[in-house]
């Protein structure tokens, strides 16, 4: 018979009181998981443990199984040459064995409190080979626990325990920053929503959307879109809403190779490749040509569709951070772009402003929507 247990404690008390011999390699003991194990069994057991110091066993239950010495019928090792992480319980009580194998160490968080998953069986076979992996794999390569050795661990194991308890103190200061910090993003953006959906009814919303489409429609012209062949580049560096795009250099890199800009235009418009690929490809790939930056790229995006992409710009960028929208590292530029703009695109249904374009208005001018 198989089965799983994720809380301990009863089922192990249950076999415990009937046991004869018991085996327990564990990577962590406590004073109370101790406790618990001598309290459950009866006086005329065997013991046998064999336990890890890495994580760090308490000495207090070690000085208590060292104290039984000559009073109990109880074998002690402790495992100190590699980093010791089973828990593995074996009872046998008269002919019958059970084993628990899983996740819970021998204190009372992982016997009782804890949520942990051990495996229960009581196939004879598996129980035995197990005892012989006690017996056979680890009590060669274990040593006696001593006073001696006790007497050196505990300076150490106090070291440790300064050193965990300053470790938690750091994490748990962390997270009380992050619970901060994620507390005033959903508070800022909850405000930004709030103004968006309040300029969304004033009455010169209209009237910003009607100028941004029709700075749109001028891109669209002066860049001949979708053919990108007979391009007005001085009206198109001219326009500097929807981004400003400096054209020294660049201007001169799309003059030299007109043929490759316009493939390279296409290909950002391709809506049948994901928006990812698009831009990195763009940026770094056979089609990129020099100084077409992300700021470039993207205000040809918007210029394509206005509703599906938004303006990249540091200006931008830097004035969504209060609102928790900063682009994950370790990512392509292609991948935090798509990542930013699907966080956008919610805001842009919840308020229902009608485009990116329209919406990067407003953030260029937060007395619009801060009045």
């Amino acid at each position: 018979m198989t089965s799983i247990s994720s809380t301990l404690s009863n089922s192990l008390k249950t076999e415990l009181k009937k046991a004869d011999e018991i085996w327990i390699a564990v990577g962590l003991l406590n004073n109370s998981g101790l406790q618990f194990i001598l309290d459950t069994v009866n006086n005329s057991c065997k013991l046998n443990f064999i336990v890890g110091i890495d994580l760090p066993t308490d000495p207090k239950a070690l000085s208590k199984l060292l104290s039984l010495k000559g009073r109990r019928r109880v074998t002690t090792k402790i495992m100190t040459e590699d980093f010791f992480h089973p828990k593995v319980y074996i009872i046998k009580s008269q002919r019958q064995f059970i084993s628990f194998v899983g996740s819970a160490n021998c204190t009372m968080g992982g016997l009782k409190e804890n949520i942990e998953m051990s495996l229960v069986t009581k196939d004879k076979s598996v129980c035995k080979n197990l005892i012989e992996w006690f017996e056979n794999g680890l009590l060669p390569n274990s040593q006696s626990l001593t006073a001696g050795f006790i007497k050196e661990y505990i300076p150490k194991y106090n070291n440790r325990i300064n050193r965990r308890k300053k470790d938690k103190l750091e994490i748990q200061g962390l997270k009380e920053k992050e619970e901060v910090k994620a507390e005033a993003n959903i508070k800022a953006r909850a405000k930004l929503i709030s103004a968006l959906k309040r300029v969304r009814k004033s009455k010169d919303y209209i009237q910003k959307v009607k100028d941004r489409q029709s700075i749109i429609r001028q891109l669209r012209k002066c860049l001949d879109y979708p053919h990108f062949k007979s391009t007005d580049l001085k009206t198109f560096f001219s326009i500097k809403e929807l981004g400003t795009i400096v054209p020294i250099r660049v201007k001169a890199k799309i003059l030299a190779d007109r043929t490759k800009f316009t493939q390279l235009m296409k290909f950002i418009c391709n809506e049948q490749i994901p928006i990812k690929e698009r831009i990195d490809e763009a940026l770094n790939g056979k089609l990129s040509i020099a100084n077409i930056s992300e700021g470039f790229i993207s205000k040809i995006l918007v210029t394509h569709n206005s509703k599906k992409y938004y303006l990249h710009n540091k200006v931008f960028t830097d004035k969504l951070r209060p609102f928790g929208l900063e682009l994950p590292r370790g990512l392509s530029f292609g991948e935090k772009y798509e990542l930013t703009r699907d966080i956008l695109q919610h805001i842009l249904n919840e308020t229902k402003i009608e485009d990116f374009a329209t919406f990067d208005h407003y953030m260029e001018n937060p007395f619009d929507l801060y009045p």
